[in-house]
C-alpha cells in the first residue's frame, strides 16, 4: 500500500504544503502568500495569526487536490531566526513576529560586542554577529521594549509556534533550527548558559530542545477542523528551511553541497568539523545527517537581483509574455544565450541589499562595470546572471582557501529552472551540478524527517535514498571554467577596490 507524507514549508513570503509519496513523487501542492509589515525603517514584522491561517488553508487546499486521506505524518520546514514572544496564555504578544530580515538590532551591535568578545561568542554558537539573528533582536527588545520582554512567558521560533498550533501540547524547539537564534552551544546541542548569562536573558523563557525527525504530538481536533488533516495525524519535528533544503538535496556527507538561488542565496556544504574562522562570517551549525555540520555562506540579494533586472529593464518582455502566455524569464534566457561567456566584458556587482558572506558589508551597493558603446541588452542581462553566480563563487573560493572542497553539488531554487544558469554554475564551480526532480527540497527534507519520525525510514540516509531524485546532470565546459576564473579575479578586484576606498 502506498504511504503518503505531508511537508509544509512556512517561508518568509508564503507557505507551501505538499503531499508526496515515499518515492518523493508529488501528489498535490498548494501555495498561499502573506505579507510583511515595515513599521519603521529597517524593521520587518509579520502577523503570527496571518501565517497560521494561511498555513492551515494551504494544508486544506493541498489535501482537497490530492484525494489522499491516509497521511502518515506531517513535517515542517520554516524560516529561520524569526521568533515571537508569547504570554501566559500562549498567545503571541501583539501578534508580532520579529522577522530575520529585521535590522532594528543594528543599534545594539556595539553594546553586544562590549558585553562579550565576538569571537568567543562565535566559537560557542557559530553565527555571525549581525542584526539578522534572534539574540541581537532579543537584546533590542530587552533594552527598548522591556515591558514586552517581561510579559513574555516564552520566546519561540516559527516552527515551535506552528507545532503548537497544530496540536503539540507544549512549545518545543528543534535543535538545528535553534542554532539560528545565536543562543545554542552548537558543539553540545544545548542552550548556551554562557551567552544567556552574559546578557541576563532568562533561560526559562526558551522551549525544551529536541532532535529533528521525532514524533512530538498529534493533530488536535481544533486544528483538524482548520487544516483538513485527520485528528490524530502524527506531527514530527522538522527544522529550518536551509537545513531541510540541504537534506532534501541529498547533503549527507563531507563535501556534499547544495546551492539555493532564491530570494536570498545559500551555499551549504557538509563538514565533519565546525569551521569556526577568525573572520566570523561563515554560518556554522548542525546538519540533519548524523555526525555532520553545515557550513553556510549567504548572499543577500541573489535571484532577487535578476528579478530587479526583469522589472526595471524588461517591461516589454513582461508585456509580451502576458500576451502570448510565456514566462518573461524564458524570454530573458534568449538574451542570455546571445551573449558570450563573460558578457562582453560587462561585470555586475549584485549587492543591491548589501554583501553577505564572506564580506558582511551592508554598505555595499550594486554596480555595472565594463560598459561600452558595444554593450547590448543581452550583455547586461547575462552580466546580472553572472554577477549573482560570481558572488556564489566568491563564497566557495573563501571556503576552498580554508580547506573545504565541494565534491557533489545539488542546486535548488527558482533560478535553477534556467538551463543557461545551470551551466554557468557548473562552469564557475568547475564541478558537476545535479538538478533535482523536485525543486522544493525544503519540503522533501521535511517529509524525510516526518518519515523518520514514524519509522518509515530508519534514518535520514534511507530517506534521502528513497525520496531525493535527480532530473539532470550538467558538466563544466573546460574553456568556460578558464574564462570565469579570469572574470572572477576582476570581480574580486572591483569589490576590494570599492570597499577599500569606501566608494560604494
Amino acid at each position: 500500500m502506498n504511504k503518503y507524507l505531508m511537508g509544509i514549508d512556512v517561508g518568509t513570503t508564503g507557505v507551501k504544503a505538499m503531499v508526496v509519496n515515499t518515492k518523493g513523487e508529488i501528489i498535490s501542492s498548494s501555495y498561499r502568500e502573506y505579507n510583511c509589515s515595515y513599521p519603521n525603517p529597517g524593521w520587518v514584522e509579520q502577523s503570527a495569526g496571518e501565517i497560521i491561517r494561511n498555513t492551515f488553508q494551504a494544508c486544506r487546499d493541498t489535501l482537497e487536490k490530492s484525494s489522499v486521506d491516509n497521511i502518515e505524518a506531517v513535517g515542517f520546514s520554516a524560516q529561520r531566526a524569526t521568533f515571537a514572544l508569547v504570554d501566559e496564555k500562549n498567545e503571541v504578544i501583539e501578534d508580532r513576529l520579529y522577522v530575520w530580515q529585521d535590522n532594528r538590532a543594528a543599534t545594539e551591535m556595539e553594546y553586544i560586542k562590549s558585553k562579550m568578545d565576538p569571537y568567543e561568542m562565535y566559537c560557542i554558537q557559530g553565527q555571525p554577529i549581525t542584526p539578522t539573528f534572534s539574540l541581537e533582536k532579543i537584546v533590542w527588545v530587552m533594552r527598548n521594549d522591556r515591558e514586552v520582554y517581561d510579559k513574555a512567558k516564552k520566546i519561540v521560533m516559527v516552527p515551535d509556534y506552528i507545532l503548537y498550533k497544530f496540536g503539540v501540547e507544549e512549545f518545543l524547539c528543534e535543535v538545528s533550527n535553534a542554532g539560528c537564534s545565536s543562543l545554542v552551544d552548537i558543539k553540545n546541542d544545548r542552550w548556551s548558559d554562557e551567552i544567556l548569562d552574559r546578557f541576563s536573558i532568562d533561560k526559562d523563557k526558551f522551549p525544551r530542545l529536541i532532535e529533528p525527525g521525532v514524533a512530538v504530538g498529534k493533530v488536535s481536533k481544533g486544528a483538524s477542523l482548520l487544516c483538513g488533516l485527520k485528528e490524530g495525524t502524527i506531527i514530527c519535528s522538522g527544522s529550518g528551511d536551509n537545513q531541510c533544503g540541504a537534506l532534501g538535496a541529498g547533503v549527507l556527507e563531507e563535501g556534499h553541497a547544495s546551492m539555493s538561488l532564491g530570494t536570498s542565496g545559500v551555499l551549504v556544504v557538509g563538514s565533519k568539523k565546525p569551521l569556526l574562522l577568525k573572520d566570523m562570517g561563515l554560518m556554522v551549525g548542525r546538519a540533519l545527517a548524523p555526525n555532520l555540520y553545515e557550513l553556510e555562506g549567504i548572499q543577500l540579494g541573489a535571484a532577487s537581483s535578476y528579478r530587479w533586472m526583469r522589472d526595471v529593464f524588461c517591461k516589454n518582455e513582461i508585456a509580451f509574455g502576458e500576451e502570448v502566455h510565456m514566462d518573461p524569464y524564458d524570454l530573458m534566457e534568449l538574451y542570455v544565450k546571445k551573449s558570450p561567456v563573460g558578457a562582453n566584458g560587462v561585470i555586475f556587482m549584485p549587492y543591491l541589499v548589501g554583501a553577505g558572506y564572506p564580506h558582511w558589508n551592508m554598505d555595499a551597493k550594486g554596480l555595472f562595470t565594463g560598459i561600452t558603446f558595444s554593450t547590448t541588452k543581452s550583455h547586461m542581462i547575462r552580466a546580472v546572471m553572472e554577477g549573482i553566480t560570481l558572488e556564489s563563487k566568491d563564497m566557495y573560493e573563501n571556503l576552498k582557501r580554508n580547506g573545504i572542497k565541494i565534491r557533489k553539488l545539488s542546486i535548488i531554487g527558482g533560478a535553477t529552472k534556467s538551463k543557461a544558469w545551470r551551466q554557468m554554475i557548473a562552469d564557475m564551480f568547475n564541478v558537476e551540478v545535479k538538478k533535482l526532480k523536485v525543486s522544493d527540497s525544503t519540503i522533501i527534507g521535511a517529509c524525510i524527517l516526518a518519515g523518520v519520525g514514524v519509522g518509515i525510514f530508519k534514518d535520514t540516509a534511507q530517506g534521502v535514498e528513497s525520496m531525493v531524485n535527480y532530473e539532470s546532470v550538467v558538466k563544466p565546459i573546460k574553456e568556460n571554467v578558464k574564462k570565469y576564473d579570469e572574470v572572477y579575479e576582476k570581480f574580486k578586484n572591483i569589490y576590494e577596490s570599492m570597499s577599500k576606498n569606501k566608494s560604494f
